[in-house]
């Protein structure tokens, strides 16, 4: 196999979530890893096992998690959304798979006040990306319908630091959505 082939090799479409995790498994250097989910095509069943939805929230369920990553099936009902958060990830990807996420980011201002400096519509096909340096955001489902995003995280996820948007105050938590 020539080097051209190899590397036509590694652009080629992951279609199912089981090919995804091996593709991860296999190829671990932070680096590559938002270039392999964003190689997921979506088959329209290959994530119902992953998928739960409550009516209150939105909810995050684990597909796998080791010490090198975590990726995780987030589903949104129509107008959930997350608290605005930052990541103690190094880096952190947000792939569309079913409907679209709007994605606010937000500064600090010297105030210590949360500014809005950027949204985005992301669909499915496009891939958010922040690195721990410029992670405060939010996401929401503005619907009509359901929307799911697959979240890879290097290193897994432990914590969020969950902002106040009337304050800018911060609160350290267990990631996930608040009861």
């Amino acid at each position: 196999m020539s080097s051209d082939q190899a590397v036509q090799g590694t652009d080629a479409p992951i279609g199912t979530i089981r090919e995804l995790v091996a593709e991860l498994l296999r190829r671990r250097e932070p680096s590559a890893l938002g270039v392999i989910l964003q190689r997921y095509s979506v088959p329209s069943r290959d994530l119902d096992p992953y998928c739960r939805w409550d009516p209150r929230h939105y909810t995050r369920n684990c597909v796998v998690r080791n010490e090198a990553f975590e990726l995780l099936v987030v589903c949104y009902e129509p107008g959930q959304h997350t608290s605005i958060h930052d990541y103690d990830s190094e880096l952190a990807w947000v792939h569309p798979v079913m409907g679209e996420v709007i994605e606010e980011r937000f500064v600090r201002r010297e105030s210590g006040l949360l500014q809005l400096v950027q949204e985005t519509r992301l669909r499915p096909g496009m891939l958010g990306a922040w690195t721990r340096e410029s992670s405060i955001h939010r996401f929401s489902n503005p619907g009509p319908g359901r929307a799911v995003t697959l979240n890879l995280y290097a290193p897994p996820m432990r914590k969020w630091r969950v902002y106040d948007q009337r304050t800018g105050s911060a609160s350290v938590e267990a990631a996930g959505p608040r009861a």
